[in-house]
């Protein structure tokens, strides 16, 4: 299979969290965003030389953006989900609990602009990506 360069994953950041909130927070998101891409891999393996296997990544790129605040992200989620793209919005709550039913109940005790978004992540059209992310920055 041929790479598809027509789409990508697009992960967005806040930069005013701790680095292993940051680390966290694009793991989850890649680990979760990943699996909604259809046809994630071009094949099972790399083979080198000597008849070693190393695994293929995705054949999607993946680029992480950051921004401050939740405002900004919160704004993108609400395009995202215009768009009808899978996303994953990563909330402080999913790093606080360790168990869905404690991360359920705190969720059910919010309204929805008392959600603290860490990052939110998404896959699609890369014209559509470009549009939506054009004002952010490169993680760096």
């Amino acid at each position: 299979m041929n790479q598809d360069f027509s789409k990508r994953i697009a992960i967005i950041v806040r930069r005013d969290i701790e680095p292993w909130q940051v680390t966290n927070t694009i793991a989850h998101i890649a680990a979760k965003v990943g699996r909604a891409v259809p046809d994630f891999e071009t094949g099972d393996f790399f083979k080198t030389k000597d008849g070693f296997n190393i695994p293929r990544n995705t054949q999607y790129p993946i680029v992480v953006f950051q921004t401050e605040g939740i405002t900004k992200i919160r704004n993108l989620l609400i395009k995202i989900q215009a768009e009808g793209l899978p996303y994953l919005a990563y909330i402080r709550e999913m790093i606080d609990y360790t168990s869905d039913e404690e991360l359920l109940n705190a969720v059910q005790q919010k309204n929805e602009e008392e959600i603290e978004y860490l990052g939110i992540g998404t896959f699609g059209d890369n014209e559509v990506l470009r549009l939506l992310t054009k004002k952010l920055s490169l993680w760096k």
